[in-house]
């Protein structure tokens, strides 16, 4: 992939990655998943979307993701 091509072929990756992750952090909230669940349902939606092996993942935490606040736009 050419550094031009990089943002046209993610974007749609992370914006659908981010509604997903939006609607796991709900259901953690709303205790319809235990924070462990989540923080795996997580790992399993960056690995699918954006092929990171778990050594990578194991960087970002999805705790992380799932603690953070949301954001407000």
């Amino acid at each position: 992939m050419k550094p031009a091509e990089f943002g046209p072929t993610i974007e749609p990756k992370w914006q659908v990655g981010e509604r997903l992750i939006k609607e796991v952090r709900s259901a953690v909230e709303k205790k319809q998943l235990t924070p462990l669940d989540g923080a795996r349902v997580i790992s399993s939606i960056a690995a699918t979307l954006f092929g990171y092996d778990e050594f990578i993942l194991r960087e970002v935490s999805p705790e992380t993701l799932l603690a953070a606040a949301p954001t407000r736009r």
